[in-house]
């Protein structure tokens, strides 16, 4: 079981990244591969890490066992998949547009270097730009997570059989 646990934790990391730095970059409207093969690295490393040091599914089953739950039935699913959604989606979600927000920063210094004048240049303010994402990103998480955990459970454990 622990074995199914890292390869768990690895393709639900994986995927996240994969979805959520992907919708990030569509969403911001600046879609560049450089930035999001940036972005995906470093929140698959981000979400690897939070999977390795979080017992992210024990408190999720905690959780669910507190509330009445019984493990294996649609409820129970639900909760665990929003414990799961709230762990990882804020966190990607903020290291996505802390990326964002620095480059875009960082090219508005550089058209301002250039001459241009930094009235007429877009204010881009991080608080917005981050509650915009998050939700956007916390539905798109919650939806993957509650799709793609057991799909990936029932191949993985119909291989170890």
């Amino acid at each position: 079981m622990r074995k199914i646990g890292l390869i768990m934790n690895i393709l639900m990391g994986v995927s996240l990244s994969f979805a959520l730095s992907l919708c990030g970059l569509v969403f911001s409207g600046h879609f560049a591969i450089k930035a999001w093969l940036l972005s995906f690295a470093l929140s698959t490393v981000l979400s690897l890490l939070i999977g390795f040091c979080l017992p992210v599914h024990k408190i999720g089953c905690s959780l669910c066992e507190k509330l009445g739950l019984k493990e294996r039935t649609l409820p129970f699913h639900c909760v665990d998949s929003l414990i799961s959604d709230l762990f990882y989606t804020p966190l990607i979600t903020l290291l996505m547009v802390a990326l964002s927000f620095f480059g875009a920063h960082r090219s508005i210094e550089q058209t301002i270097a250039n001459g241009a004048s930094a009235e007429s240049l877009p204010q881009i303010q991080f608080l917005p730009m981050f509650l915009h994402s998050l939700l956007v990103s916390l539905v798109l998480g919650y939806l993957l997570i509650f799709i793609l955990q057991p799909l990936y459970l029932k191949i993985l454990l119909a291989k170890t059989h």
